[in-house]
């Protein structure tokens, strides 16, 4: 009776530890990202040093970031106890920076880099405010929360003709993905294509595989990944990395093809026949 209780006993903690893996969230390394760190997830916008412009995104505890000269891959941990961000990242210098067609790719010299901020909440839009070092110095920044992350997600958002100066990105949606194909719009002949799939519908983000991009100035991979999202203007972002090297592409969304019904003129045309 004994054995038979314990083979029971065994039985049923198999399970419970197995249901408690199921529901375990990790980072893209692998690592189990705790509960706290989730509150990190969204887009923010923000500085070093009170200068330039630099976008992030956080995700279950990965970080991808971009200014004006490089890109940035890295983790991210919330301490629930002091409200402390940190986020150790390493930045590589812009290899490709089309500003005019907001396609940025980093792979070039890299540099590690610790920030250390408190997560403010007290103001409407929460913040990351901290301090950074690296090799070369130390300084501060600022991160504000652009509001993106809940909005909802559906595949039919996607659908359509988004543009760039130069490239157009053609996204079909089907029943458990949407398919895209990138092609530019001169004789280089850069093309890339892949797939995108909800990840929860009450959350902006969407994830992204790449299966090829070729002919283009630089970052042509396959099997690369990363995350989508149709931000505050309602222009779609990638993120997207192979091994350490990055790529940031932004698009203006598709022109609605729906018809704008002219207006019914109301004016009383009728002829007044009243005899005097």
């Amino acid at each position: 009776m004994r054995a038979a209780t314990l083979a029971i006993a065994a039985t049923l903690l198999v399970g419970c530890i197995a249901e408690e893996d199921k529901d375990k969230i990790t980072n893209e390394q692998g690592v189990t990202v705790s509960d706290p760190t989730l509150a990190l997830n969204g887009l923010w916008d923000g500085q070093f040093d009170q200068a330039g412009s630099l976008r992030v995104l956080i995700y279950n505890g990965n970080v991808y970031g971009l200014d004006e000269s490089r890109g940035y891959y890295g983790t991210a941990l919330l301490n629930n106890d002091n409200r402390t961000a940190t986020l150790a990242l390493t930045g590589y210098t812009l290899s490709q920076n089309d500003t005019a067609a907001k396609q940025y790719v980093a792979d070039g010299l890299n540099q590690d880099y610790s920030l250390n901020g408190l997560l403010y909440t007290v103001e409407a839009s929460p913040q990351l405010v901290g301090d950074f070092e690296n090799a070369t110095g130390t300084g501060s920044f600022v991160l504000t929360d652009d509001g993106t992350w809940p909005n909802n997600s559906a595949l039919s958002l996607l659908a359509g003709k988004w543009t760039a100066t130069g490239y157009e990105f053609y996204v079909e949606p089907l029943s458990s993905k949407a398919s895209f194909k990138g092609i530019s719009t001169d004789s280089s002949g850069c093309t890339f294509e892949g797939d995108i799939t909800l990840l929860d519908k009450n959350d902006a983000l969407y994830a992204v595989t790449l299966r090829e991009r070729k002919n283009c100035p630089a970052f042509n991979e396959t099997n690369a990944s990363g995350y989508a999202v149709i931000n505050s203007d309602g222009s779609l972002e990638l993120y997207l990395r192979k091994d350490t090297d990055l790529l940031f592409m932004t698009f203006t969304a598709p022109v609605s093809s729906t018809p704008v019904e002219t207006p019914t003129d109301t004016t009383d045309t009728t002829t007044d026949t009243t005899t005097l």
